[in-house]
């Protein structure tokens, strides 16, 4: 069963209720571990400096909670009672090693972050003083008050005693609980093969290296001399290169190989106490460290695992409402084009249709009117009576000024010069009547030779048309000056007036054939225009791109 799955599996079975089984399966394996440390004890049998038993209680309650003491009590009064003392004093120790890890279980769930201790620095830094050195007193002091109670003690040193049991429970708790937590926790990531490599050469050299330091593996004198500390960059390339978990094995191994080479180059001369507590102490002092650097380093690696997946997170989503952008561009893009278009043909058809109706007022009404004159004339030479010639002539000429007027609208409405004889006399006609309807005089500069197509003729003829009209009813201007220039494939229309300019809000609101229209007709042709208006005049200017040949005729 995988690790993810068999750990839920484990705390439901651990919350429940434990069998006899446990408990004493547990007691089995606190003796087995505890045993050969007694076999290092210098000062006293009860007390030394290797008690493994401290981590695997500590462990024992955090993973399985308070009710497997019973397991730690008898496992604790059997190895001590085969050891040295009596039934009393096997009690009294056990009692105070069940109180330690209850103590310390308590502290650590309760200010530690419990089972997973070991997964943030400062809840290491806790751990180290709630458990380590806070509840590993209790320990001490109830072994080394029920040796001295049931005088077990052997009239050493209260203080010496008291100390080596604090160490090596210290040191026990140190080295021992973080293996049993770390591993029951499921598995991170697979490493690389490189990686793999690299946790590889780590260890060998940690333990190639410690075993010469603390042995007499290449150099037989080389405990006599201070090169512990030798060990540190390697114990820190350890935590460096491996998880926790691993880096707590390691570590595990490492010190065991620590004790057994210093044992082993002795050569069965006992070893001082003194020299098994500094190297207890180093141990644990490197334990803690390499712990210390491995969760560090694991903490960066989470951060900068959550940074790179918020930021691939982040890539999508900028994507994404990149992509909903352009689709929504896109979109708009299309909409405005189709509106474009709508107004092209709105304003193609408009201008069919003043086509048309002007056709039909010039030809049919026109026509009518011309009769309806003939008849009168006819009429009023036929009156025998001055009074009834007189009216006849009347109504003549008021038909004649309709007939005029009806041909000035026709024109208006679709100018036939500008067919026949091009842009420039049909806008010098429409000017010439603009100036006798408006008193406004207006200036035209065209080029004599240019001609363009007749959709582009009409464009700016309707262009200039509502220029001038918004001139005569709107600027107040007395003066407006028209020019029109062919200049490297750019036709450029500038209309300008000298009145009292447009309001800002107007040059974007207007509809129909207004501005908006205008822009619509410019923009058919892939020109621009631009409107550019204070209170000293406006001035339009058109620009449209040409293909074709220098005179403006396209191709």
């Amino acid at each position: 069963m995988p690790a993810h799955k068999l750990w839920p599996s484990f705390g439901r079975f651990a919350q429940a209720t434990y069998s006899p089984q446990l408990i004493a399966g547990l007691a089995i394996l606190y003796f087995v571990a505890c045993k050969p440390g007694l076999r290092l004890a210098i000062v006293h049998p009860s007390a030394t400096a290797v008690w493994p038993g401290t981590g695997i209680a500590l462990a024992a309650l955090l993973l399985l909670g308070y009710r497997v003491w019973p397991g730690i009590f008898l496992g604790a009064f059997l190895v001590n009672l085969t050891t040295a003392g009596s039934i009393l004093s096997s009690l009294g120790i056990a009692s105070g090693n069940t109180l330690e890890a209850l103590l310390g279980a308590y502290l650590v769930t309760r200010f530690a972050n419990g089972r997973r201790v070991f997964d943030r620095a400062e809840d290491i830094f806790k751990f180290l003083f709630l458990a380590c050195v806070l509840a590993t007193t209790v320990g001490a002091s109830a072994g080394a008050a029920s040796l001295f109670l049931t005088g077990f003690s052997g009239g050493m040193q209260l203080e010496q005693l008291w100390l080596t049991w604090w160490l090596g429970d210290m040191t026990g708790a140190i080295l021992v609980t973080p293996c049993f937590l770390l591993w029951s926790a499921p598995t991170g990531a697979r490493r690389s093969q490189r990686q793999l490599v690299l946790q590889g050469a780590a260890l060998v050299s940690l333990l190639l290296v410690g075993a010469i330091v603390f042995g007499d593996f290449l150099f037989p004198n080389a405990q006599d001399y201070p090169l512990k500390f030798i060990c540190i960059p390697f114990v820190v390339w350890t935590a460096f290169e491996l998880r926790p978990r691993e880096t707590a094995l390691a570590m595990l191994a490492f010190s065991g190989l620590a004790i057994g080479s210093a044992l082993h180059a002795a050569r069965g001369i006992a070893i001082p106490n003194e020299s098994l507590l500094v190297l207890q102490v180093f141990l644990g002092v490197a334990a803690l460290t390499s712990l210390l650097v491995s969760v560090a380093v694991a903490e960066r690696n989470r951060h900068e695992e959550t940074l790179e997946k918020a930021k691939i997170e982040l890539e999508e989503r900028v994507l994404e409402r990149t992509r909903e952008l352009e689709e929504r561009i896109a979109r708009q893009e299309r909409a405005e084009e189709a509106v474009r278009g709508l107004s092209g043909r709105l304003l193609q058809t408009q201008d069919e249709e003043r086509r048309r109706i002007a056709r039909e007022l010039h030809d049919s009404t026109g026509q009518s009117l011309a009769v309806l004159i003939m008849n009168l004339s006819n009429l009023s030479k036929k009156a025998g009576s001055p009074e009834l010639s007189r009216q006849l002539d009347e109504n003549t000429e008021l038909v004649r000024s309709v007939s005029k007027e009806l041909r000035t609208t026709s024109y208006l409405l679709h100018p036939p010069l500008l067919d026949e004889l091009g842009l420039r006399t049909g806008l010098r006609w429409y000017i010439e009547g603009f100036k006798e309807r408006s008193n406004i005089e207006v200036s035209l500069n065209v080029a004599e030779n240019l001609r363009f197509p007749p959709d582009m003729e009409m464009m700016i003829f309707r262009v200039v048309q509502e220029c001038l009209t918004n001139i005569h009813r709107h600027s107040g201007s007395a003066t407006a000056a028209i020019s029109l220039s062919n200049s490297g494939g750019r036709l450029t229309l500038l209309i300008v007036d000298k009145g009292k300019g447009i309001p800002p809000d107007k040059l974007t609101s207007a509809a129909g054939v207004g501005l908006r229209g205008m822009r619509e007709r410019v923009k058919a042709f892939g020109g621009e225009l631009e409107i550019l208006s204070d209170g000293k005049g406006t001035v339009v200017r058109a620009v449209i791109p040409l293909r074709g040949s220098a005179d403006g005729r396209e191709s």
